[in-house]
């Protein structure tokens, strides 16, 4: 299976940064002041939040690839799809031709918090590195995900001491269920492939889940590849450490680009409910 993309460096230029700089003094640290209390049109907060939640994570660094790549599928959630689809395959780049023993490539090492890289890199470059990524690429997805939310975004105005419409309420993502719903089946699907499957049999089961994560997008001889490809059920298979780092760029590569498009679809269609409301409907039919 191959897959070619071309498309802008997913870092333009490093900025000199002054090696003084400190973690502590982040404008990204979460305060009191960041939660929010009450919106007319919560949905839409609740969509900024939840990308200032995903920044905050990168601008703190990761402690392993894997955290990265589930980091790079939320993300692709909580901005509608909008991530470019060129960024995915750059970033599947960092995860390619590198075996166990060896160094990580320089994005990855700059994602990944000083006490878990195996090269050296200064903090203040790294933090760097992870800044531009949020202000070149996450801001504009953001921008783009807000402004085809507003159109849709339902507007509450709760009477009395009833919030249930407080986007501090809001358990899922901008305020929609099935949105949020594949999520949840995005990140177990992408967990069962990270762990391996135990047998062939796994994987065409895993196949169902897949079409479901992907909401439909992936392509229809996906799967009897994976199956049919001996190196690829070796892969997918084996717990193997090189394996296992395999199928770290096989997810990067394949899957989570197909994600952002699958999320992309849904966004447009997905209705809007907030999360106490479903809870009171289903207490209902009890």
């Amino acid at each position: 299976m191959k897959t070619t993309s071309t498309g802008p460096a997913l870092i333009l230029e490093v900025l000199p940064v002054a090696t003084t700089d400190s973690p502590a003094a982040s404008q990204f640290d979460p305060t009191d002041d960041d939660i929010p209390e009450g919106s007319y049109r919560p949905a839409l907060v609740k969509l900024v939040e939840d990308v200032r939640d995903s920044e905050r994570q990168l601008l703190n660094g990761f402690t392993s690839r894997r955290e990265i790549l589930l980091w790079t599928q939320e993300l692709a959630v909580r901005t509608l799809g909008e991530m470019p689809q060129d960024w995915f395959h750059q970033m599947a780049r960092q995860f390619r031709g590198v075996p166990a023993s060896a160094h990580e490539r320089t994005l990855v090492t700059a994602l990944l918090r000083p006490k878990y890289r195996t090269r050296s890199l200064a903090e203040p470059q790294a933090r760097e590195f992870r800044r531009q990524m949020s202000a070149q690429t996450i801001r504009p997805a953001a921008h783009r995900a807000f402004r085809e939310l507003r159109s849709d975004a339902g507007e509450y105005v709760d009477d009395g001491d009833d919030d249930q419409h407080a986007p501090g309420k809001q358990q899922f993502v901008a305020m929609r269920p099935a949105v949020d719903e594949l999520y949840r089946k995005q990140k177990s699907a992408l967990e069962s492939l990270l762990d391996g499957f135990e047998n062939r049999e796994a994987i065409l089961d895993w196949g169902h889940d897949l079409e479901l994560a992907t909401h439909g997008e992936m392509d229809e001889t996906f799967v009897t590849q994976c199956y049919g490809e001996r190196s690829t059920r070796q892969l997918l298979t084996s717990s193997d450490g090189s394996d296992r780092r395999g199928r770290e760029l096989f997810a990067a590569h394949y899957i989570i680009p197909v994600y952002n498009r699958g999320v992309r679809d849904l966004a447009g269609r997905a209705k809007e409910q907030a999360g106490e409301e479903r809870e009171e409907s289903e207490a209902a039919k009890l």
